[in-house]
């Protein structure tokens, strides 16, 4: 105003604005720090040479008073203050957003043009034909319309294309009013009515005014910032590029209205060259709707395999490959998908637009690690329904993320369908496994417990309940619940105990994660699972396998190692004690009562003799005193059992083998009272002690040859003997050579005769075999008859011995013809249970041609006691034959009367135990008396064996027994030997004439 009313003050005033806007310039720039500050310098510098272009034409026109044209303002104003100010115009105008190069010059040209050809019409024409300039005037009076042109031309690209701002606005202020300014001074120059002071060198005051505060506002900064062009900001320019393509048609318009067109070959050539850019510019658009389509190719290809997705890694792999597909080839860029993971709807770093352009440098740290090496990054908001699940980052130079933008947003776009849809398809299916688990978790038999840092529960499954016995279980301490809780930090799976609500106890595996630092959790999970029952399953294996399930008594593996523990610490705490020994216990003829009587009894037989040896074991003298400790009774397999203690001598042991062979003595009974069936068990012993032993293995097997070497004797009980290894290696001899022994045909029979005891007269023989060993000679059946039954060799044995008595009966009886002798043969029970037994002997018979007869079969009463009809048949089928039967050795192991009434026999053969005190005990003799007794109710002969002294002979004849056999008469003799006996008129008989 000062510069209106007071034109003295004018210059002063002038400068000091001038000074003011440069000042507001420099301090925006250093204040808001803008992205490219050359283009502000740029119209600093231009302010500033427009300052000194004015200071320079007052100076010519008030103080020198020249009106010189050109003058040096002109040349500072050509040559220094448009240049500056277009360049700083342009800087502006391009720097926000880059890219579409070629379009934006072509656009600027149109306009330029149209604009220039106005320029050209109203204010370059009359300059040029102003008779009164010369060619330099002239030229400087066209230059000025020409700049103008140019600055008109950005200032409108600026207004197009910049962020609409406060800055904006103020700098196209000042261009405007510079542009308005100069034309006006051009016209007036024209007319040479220009003077200082007027509306003029306001307008240019308020230029330097409107510059110096766009560069003091803080969006001055968004005009060098870097910004996405869209399709709507585009429309303006192409109506600003409409009006300017109407420029030459309007001029030629309104000369035609005005009268004769003078300017129609420039107004052609304007046409002409607006009509060419627009081909160009059309030309552009064309290539751009190719590369288009070749995006659209690359998006659908992409969205065709984003469709397949199922998974976050799948999108971001196609989102790669697609934005490499769409930059032009060779383009270095980086791709980041970033996608959020939680609920709340909240953008990804900060993504608050759907594309922006934003620096590298601004992003958090580990993001922009990911695009370290570029200044500029595009960033697409994955955005569906308003929900932003994240965003894509590409980073490139500038063009290509402008060239880039429309396909990215597209691209986004798909990429946040799919991203929504794999997350609604994980939530969908993180809901049904959370609705699973729940119901396992509801359901499941393992008890899970949370506990938090002080161990009380803080939840507990519903299964909890059954496991514990009671509801509360939650805000229980651990401690309650279980014996020993494990320790905190350790996840190994523990077995404890369990305290049930009833006072009880359950097993249990407990393991544990520490949780604490998971919010939904917040402290330890103990999953328990009940492996009570498992482990009473596990502790019947241990029974089952150390226990024999028969008898109850430890099996062969308990005492096993019984044994070694017994020696490991014999003496401990009994000094006098340091003896260990082993007692192997065999049942005597238990094959034989399994084969006759079956395996249900042989098995009752078997529970019945451990019980009564436990008891035998137990009811010796107990405590210090006692002379042997028993510390435990097994069964070792079979029919054996064993007994283990600990005593001060190898005395003591013989001692218990004697009470235990005493308490056998009693019979056991079998199949029931009712059935009146007794079976006697005698026991055979084997002893051993750790005086001749060093481990569990030697002992056992001492005591193993003491029992073998004790059956081979008539005594009960044998203790290990070093010259008893020779016994057994002669025992092991013989059942090696037992077969070849048969094959060899090495064996004899001796016959015993049997003798009727009234009249002394030979009636009979019986056949024992002996095997002619060819080298330990004469092996008598003691030693191999239990040999072969072991071995199952007895069956032909025993065939051999019925063809060769049979054969030596035929012989005895051609020499003895009026005596009718007879002979019996001893068959075993399993030669007798063997297929075609009976068979065999008639064929023998009939072979021979011995009369039925005068053949007696001799068997155990063991055969009789089973309910084999079977045997039954085959007895009844050999005495109707005419072949005797008799049962051996009555009265011995199985005493009962009840087969006698069942089974139709010949003969009982009273045993040797009768006779040998029939003489010296009354009670004896009474007993044999009532055998025989009964034997005459039930028309059975009686013979008596082991008749040693004449004694024997009048006492079992007073008693009515028939007939005998034994030492007294003859001792078994070969069948040579025999007759020489018979006919030196030994025992009475009639040989043939």
């Amino acid at each position: 105003m000062s510069y209106v009313l007071a034109p003295d003050l004018g210059l002063a005033t002038f400068v000091a604005m001038v000074l003011i806007t440069l000042a507001a310039i420099v301090y925006g720039v250093v204040r808001h720090r803008p992205r490219r500050r050359l283009p502000w310098w740029l119209w600093a510098g231009g302010t500033l040479a427009f300052a000194v272009s004015a200071v320079i034409a007052v100076v010519l026109t008030e103080v020198l008073h020249s009106d010189a044209f050109p003058s040096l303002a002109d040349a500072v104003s050509l040559g220094a203050v448009f240049p500056l100010l277009l360049g700083g115009m342009l800087g502006l105008a391009r720097s926000g957003a880059r890219g579409r190069d070629w379009a934006a010059i072509i656009d600027a040209l149109i306009f330029t043009a149209g604009a220039g050809l106005l320029a050209w019409v109203f204010l370059i024409e009359p300059n040029l034909t102003d008779a009164t300039l010369n060619a330099t005037q002239k030229a400087v009076s066209v230059a000025y319309p020409l700049c103008d042109v140019l600055l008109l031309a950005i200032m409108v690209h600026l207004f197009l294309q910049a962020h609409r701002t406060w800055s904006v606005a103020l700098l196209l202020t000042s261009g405007a009013v510079m542009l308005a300014s100069d034309v006006v001074f051009s016209l007036r120059r024209l007319d040479g009515a220009w003077n200082l002071g007027g509306l003029v060198d306001l307008g240019w005051i308020v230029f330097c005014a409107a510059g110096g505060l766009a560069a003091l506002h803080p969006s001055m900064r968004l005009l060098t910032e870097p910004r996405v062009i869209t399709s709507g900001e585009l429309k303006p320019r192409r109506v600003a590029l409409a009006v300017a393509s109407l420029a030459a048609p309007a001029l030629l318009l309104l000369e035609a209205i005005k009268g004769p067109v003078e300017n129609g070959v420039v107004i052609a050539a304007g046409s002409t060259t607006l009509v060419g850019l627009s081909l160009s510019r059309v030309w552009l658009v064309s290539r751009g709707l190719r590369h288009m389509v070749v995006r659209e190719r690359e998006l659908r290809r992409a969205c065709e395999a984003l469709l397949a997705a199922t998974h976050i890694d799948t999108v971001d792999r196609v989102v790669r490959a697609a934005v490499a597909s769409l930059l032009r080839d060779g383009t270095a860029h980086r791709t980041v998908l970033q996608v959020r993971h939680g609920a709340d709807g909240g953008g990804a770093a900060g993504c608050d637009t759907v594309v922006s352009m934003v620096y590298v440098d601004r992003l958090p740290a580990q993001l922009a690690a990911q695009l370290d090496g570029f200044e500029l990054t595009l960033r697409c908001a994955l955005s569906v329904g308003g929900h932003q699940l994240g965003a894509l980052y590409v980073a490139a130079d500038e063009r290509a993320l402008v060239e880039l933008q429309e396909s990215v947003r597209v691209l986004a776009g798909q990429a946040a369908s799919m991203v929504e849809h794999i997350n609604l398809s994980q939530e969908i299916t993180r809901r049904n496994n959370e609705a699973y688990f729940r119901t396992l978790v509801l359901n499941a038999t393992d008890v899970i417990l949370i506990v938090d840092a002080e161990d009380t529960v803080t939840y507990a499954s519903p299964s909890a309940g059954q496991l514990f016995g009671f509801a509360d279980v939650a805000g229980r301490p651990l401690s309650e619940l279980l014996e020993a809780p494990p320790p905190a930090g350790v996840e190994a799976v523990h077995l404890v105990r369990a305290h049930r609500g009833d006072g009880g106890e359950a097993h249990v595996e407990v393991s544990m994660r520490d949780l604490s630092d998971e919010p939904t959790v917040a402290g330890r999970v103990l999953t328990l699972h009940d492996v009570t029952e498992r482990r009473r399953l596990e502790q019947e294996l241990i029974d089952r396998a150390y226990v024999d399930p028969l008898t109850g008594l430890g099996n062969r593996l308990r005492f096993h190692d019984s044994v070694q523990e017994a020696i490991a610490r014999r003496g401990d705490g009994e000094p006098d004690r340091t003896t260990v020994g082993v007692l192997l216990v065999d049942i005597d003829g238990f094959r034989t009562v399994n084969d006759t009587m079956g395996q249900q009894v042989g098995d009752a037989l078997l529970s019945a003799f451990g019980r009564r040896l436990l008891e035998v074991c137990s009811q010796q003298e107990t405590g210090p005193a006692a002379p042997v400790r028993v510390d435990g009774v097994a069964r070792l397999g079979a029919d054996e059992f064993g007994v283990l203690g600990v005593a001060s001598s190898a005395v003591d042991f013989e001692d218990l083998a004697r009470r235990i062979a005493g308490e056998f003595e009693a019979p056991f009974v079998v199949g029931g009272p009712s059935r009146g069936s007794v079976v006697t068990a005698k026991p055979t012993i084997g002893i051993a002690t750790t005086l001749d032993a060093a481990d569990a293995a030697e002992l056992s097997g001492q005591a193993d040859v003491a029992l073998s070497s004790a059956k081979g004797t008539d005594r009960r009980w044998r203790r290990y003997e070093a010259g008893m290894h020779a016994d057994t290696l002669r025992r092991m001899r013989l059942r090696a050579d037992l077969d070849q022994g048969l094959a060899d045909d090495a064996f004899v029979l001796h016959f015993q005769p049997i003798v009727e005891l009234v009249s002394a007269r030979v009636k009979g023989f019986e056949a024992l075999v002996r095997w002619q060993h060819p080298h330990l000679g004469l092996v008598p059946p003691l030693e191999f008859i239990e040999i072969a039954e072991e071995s199952g060799l007895i069956v032909p044995l025993g065939d051999w011995v019925m063809r060769h008595a049979i054969d030596a009966a035929v012989d005895f009886r051609a020499l003895f013809p009026h005596d009718e002798l007879s002979m019996s043969v001893n068959v075993s029970v399993r030669q007798f249970r063997s297929p075609g037994f009976v068979q065999r002997v008639l064929t023998a018979l009939a072979g021979a041609g011995l009369p039925a007869e005068a053949l007696t079969i001799e068997i155990t009463e063991s055969l009789l006691l089973g309910d084999d009809a079977q045997i039954h048949t085959d007895i009844a089928t050999l005495r109707a034959a005419g072949v005797r039967i008799s049962i051996d050795d009555f009265g011995t192991g199985y005493s009962s009367l009840s087969y006698l009434h069942a089974v139709a026999v010949d003969t009982l053969k009273l045993d040797k135990s009768f006779v040998d005190t029939i003489d010296t005990s009354d009670r004896q003799y009474d007993l044999v008396r009532g055998i025989v007794q009964l034997a005459a109710t039930l028309e059975l002969d009686v013979v008596a064996e082991g008749i040693e002294t004449s004694r024997h002979v009048q006492r079992l004849a007073a008693v009515d027994c028939r007939y005998g056999q034994g030492y007294h008469f003859a001792r078994p003799l070969p069948q040579a030997a025999l007759v020489d006996w018979l006919l030196a008129g030994t025992a009475y008989v009639e040989p043939a004439a």
